[in-house]
């Protein structure tokens, strides 16, 4: 009955009709945030947001270690949409209070990109560590959430399968949920 109420006092709002810009094979970006949601099917909150998002958008945004997770895992074929869904739905409609450092992984340069990524969007905070001290410092600064995500991140498992402690397995295992977070994305 709530939910009824809150919808009937709410102003009947016009949207506007948005180009969608066929992107082809690429996949689409934050500059294409606006429209990107029209075009995800499935049941949307009381703002229009669909669910697929908000279930994300929710986890990344929490702040307490208990409610969410340390890393999650996004995983589906090649061309489904794993990329599209978060750098055109999620990222753009994140929180303020959250500072995403998306890449694409690679077999060899992937832990430079993100201490890269770091530098950029944390420089006050990432410092000039490796890539273990760097997440184990900003997991213990209070302030802004960090997530990390990681877009095709099979291909750093093909390369590093077999290895015993490598680099990123020991840097991910910082993340507590709460103040450092990480999203691999996982094409099947």
């Amino acid at each position: 009955a709530a939910d009824l109420r809150s919808w009937n006092l709410q102003p009947v709002v016009e949207r506007k009709q948005q180009t969608i810009v066929p992107r082809g094979l690429r996949s689409f970006g934050t500059d294409d945030a606006d429209f990107f949601t029209d075009l995800l099917p499935g049941p949307r909150d009381r703002a229009g947001l669909p669910e697929s998002i908000g279930f994300w958008k929710t986890r990344l945004e929490e702040t307490d270690a208990e409610q969410t997770f340390a890393v999650g895992l996004i995983y589906g074929p090649s061309g489904c949409g794993k990329s599209s869904l978060v750098k055109a739905g999620l990222l753009p409609r994140l929180s303020k209070t959250v500072t995403a450092v998306y890449l694409e992984a690679t077999p060899d340069e992937t832990e430079i990109r993100i201490l890269r990524g770091l530098r950029k969007q944390c420089p006050d905070e990432a410092g000039d560590g490796d890539l273990v001290e760097t997440l184990t410092h900003l997991r213990r600064t209070p302030g802004r959430k960090v997530v990390l995500v990681l877009d095709q991140f099979e291909q750093w498992l093909h390369a590093h399968r077999g290895e015993q402690h490598p680099e990123l397995v020991s840097a991910l295992r910082q993340c507590d949920g709460g103040q450092l977070q990480a999203v691999v994305m996982v094409r099947d």
